[in-house]
């Protein structure tokens, strides 16, 4: 998993093998190919990634807080490097792209205790698309990363998904 941070999925089996106090061979023993030790360091990478469920009384407070953290993901140079190289594995590997995909919805899925809350507070329709919602709060920031274009101010993103730009 260091590797994968460090060097994206560029690392080699020797690295591994360093990095592991072990001979390639002993790699090998585990590992039939390099793809298999990055599926499993990447499930692992996305699994170690999950921040608690903010609670902090209101839903525009607790998606500051999930925007935040995602933005702060990507303004870091050498994570959101990592990230893109990771995210062109999965166009082309589909089990890359499944890991990614399972996790995201994974995550997400935990943070509906807030809109549950939410919810039960007046706050948001219970028939609000939770997904689209969910989709919408990191969608932006994921998209930006990507194409490395400059990420917005979370409290101004997190306005116009709540409000709209609509006066």
């Amino acid at each position: 998993m260091t590797l994968l941070v460090s060097k994206g999925p560029s690392f080699t089996m020797d690295e591994v093998a360093s990095a592991a106090g072990v001979g390639r061979a002993s790699v090998f023993r585990r590992y039939a190919t390099k793809r298999d030790i990055l599926l499993d360091a990447l499930a692992l990478a996305m699994d170690a990634q999950v921040p608690p469920v903010p609670d902090t009384g209101a839903l525009e407070s607790d998606l500051l807080v999930i925007v935040t953290e995602t933005l702060a993901a990507w303004n870091s140079p050498e994570l959101a490097e990592r990230t893109r190289q990771i995210f062109g594995e999965a166009g082309r590997d589909p089990a890359v792209a499944e890991i990614i995909r399972t996790a995201m919805r994974d995550r997400m899925t935990r943070s509906w205790a807030i809109y549950d809350r939410a919810i039960a507070r007046g706050e948001l329709s219970a028939d609000a698309d939770l997904w689209l919602l969910s989709d919408m709060l990191v969608g932006l920031v994921v998209y930006r990363g990507l194409i490395d274009v400059p990420q917005p101010d979370a409290p101004q993103m997190l306005r116009a998904l709540m409000c709209g730009f609509t006066r």
